[in-house]
């Protein structure tokens, strides 16, 4: 509850704050969005494309999502990844480790909703 002394346009400020999305916030529905989580029960598969990047295939209407790592994660493509998380989320905050022993441990930068032929293109890699 508000206190008393909060006025009518304030409070219209406050709910407005609220409920615009930002950028930060995206819910990554539309080509080029960014997300800082992806819910991996609305997962289809995971592929790694190469030892900087991950393909997600999402559920449904086959949305896609690729994730950047922060920088190249030598053996990701030929070893695969394991990642500790919560709430069943893979999120931007996450670190993977690679599937090997000594495996490296990798950060990613960004989770980008793409489209069908830019997942062809990397299915292709």
């Amino acid at each position: 509850m508000f206190p008393k002394s909060f006025s009518s346009s304030a409070l219209a400020l406050v709910v407005a704050a609220v409920f615009i999305p930002s950028a930060a916030y995206a819910t990554g529905e539309n080509i080029g969005d960014t997300q800082r989580c992806v819910h991996l029960n609305r997962t289809k598969s995971t592929s790694v494309v190469d030892d900087s990047t991950i393909l997600i295939t999402m559920r449904g209407r086959d949305s896609y999502k690729r994730v950047d790592l922060r920088s190249p994660c030598s053996g990701i493509e030929h070893s695969g990844f394991g990642v500790s998380m919560q709430n069943d989320r893979l999120c931007t905050s996450n670190t993977l480790v690679v599937m090997q022993t000594g495996g490296a441990s990798c950060m990613i930068e960004k989770i980008v909703t793409i489209d069908e032929a830019e997942a062809a293109a990397l299915r292709a890699q």
